[in-house]
Formats: structure tokens, C-alpha cells, sequence
């Protein structure tokens, strides 16, 4: 066995003027060298990616428009987990030739991102998730979170995913009202 690994270990190679001997190297170290190139190779991997996904985190936008006003509702999901399912929710008011009012919705942790629209009796706008509400005064360009929840209005939609992995909003003609309670869905 000795023999034999002594032929394949100490080969001569070249023309007699320029001869050298290749000695191999031992299996362990190949292996060491292979794991250690390929374990570097995963790792810069795996940080490349995860930077770009922090780097690049996209915001799904669906935007609701508000009848008789130049003015949008935007709902902005913001991912704040690589992979799973979870999003910072924010609400936008948009009105042309104005900045943008902006206010913080409670995030969705998984599977509560569905928001419906409401126009209340006195002109203005609710948008109800499951956990929390905003009011929305279109004229005085404010958005308030609402401290009851019960405000009846009518049912003008809802900002839900669609089947395809998009995210807008739904009229109400498309789409039926739903009681949103947690875990009663």
C-alpha cells in the first residue's frame, strides 16, 4: 500500500535538464483547503444577499383616490423581516402641489394587513385595520389616529393583497366588507 502511494505521491516530471519532483499533497489538506474555499465561498454568499435585502427593501404602495379632491390615500407595507410575512404599515395623504401627510399604523405581524376605507357621515375618512383606526379630514390635510373605533360610515373598499403577491386597493364593488377580528376571519 506504501508502494503504491509512493507512486502517485512522488512523480518525475520534465526532460532530464529540468527535472522536479511533484509531491502531493496529503488527502486531509485537499479536504481542509476544499471546505475552507467553499465554507469562505457560502459565507460571502449569504452576506451579499442579506445586505442586498436590507439595502433594497421594496414598499408596496396601493393607493386609494378620494372623490372630488386632486387628494390620494397611500398605504405603504414595508417588510421588516427578510422572508417572512410581516410589514410596517404607514398611511400617506397625498395632495397635488402639497407635502405628503404621513402617519405610523400598528405593523401586521402576519396575515392582518387588510385595511378597509370608510367615509363618514360629516366628510371625512376612516381607515380600520384589524388592531387600530386612523381619521382622515381631507380639507384640513389631517390624519388622526381615532381613539374608539366605532365610527359608521360607508364602506368604500379595502387595501388587501391580491392573488399574484401584489397589494392595492379594492373598490367596494369588488370587494365584500369584512368584520375585522383578529383570528375571527
Amino acid at each position: 500500500m506504501a508502494r503504491v502511494q509512493s507512486l502517485f505521491c512522488n512523480l518525475q516530471i520534465g526532460v532530464p535538464a529540468f527535472q522536479f519532483n511533484v509531491k502531493c499533497l496529503p488527502m486531509k489538506l485537499r479536504t481542509f483547503k476544499f471546505f475552507t474555499f467553499t465554507s469562505i465561498v457560502v459565507v460571502c454568499l449569504i452576506v451579499v444577499f442579506v445586505a442586498n435585502g436590507f439595502c433594497f427593501i421594496p414598499t408596496y404602495e396601493a393607493i386609494a383616490r378620494i372623490p372630488n379632491s386632486d387628494s390620494q390615500l397611500v398605504l405603504q407595507l414595508e417588510p421588516m423581516h427578510p422572508y417572512l410575512a410581516e410589514y410596517r404599515r404607514a398611511l400617506v395623504l397625498r395632495t397635488k402641489g402639497e407635502p405628503d401627510q404621513h402617519i405610523e399604523m400598528l405593523p401586521d405581524s402576519g396575515a392582518y394587513s387588510r385595511t378597509q376605507l370608510y367615509k363618514l357621515p360629516d366628510g371625512r375618512y376612516v381607515v380600520r385595520g384589524y388592531f387600530d383606526a386612523v381619521t382622515i379630514d381631507v380639507s384640513k390635510r389631517s390624519l388622526t389616529t381615532e381613539q374608539d373605533g366605532q365610527s359608521i360610515g360607508t364602506y368604500l373598499g379595502a387595501f388587501d393583497h391580491i392573488g399574484n403577491g401584489g397589494w392595492r386597493f379594492i373598490g367596494a364593488n369588488q370587494s365584500a366588507e369584512l368584520s375585522l377580528i383578529a383570528g375571527g376571519n
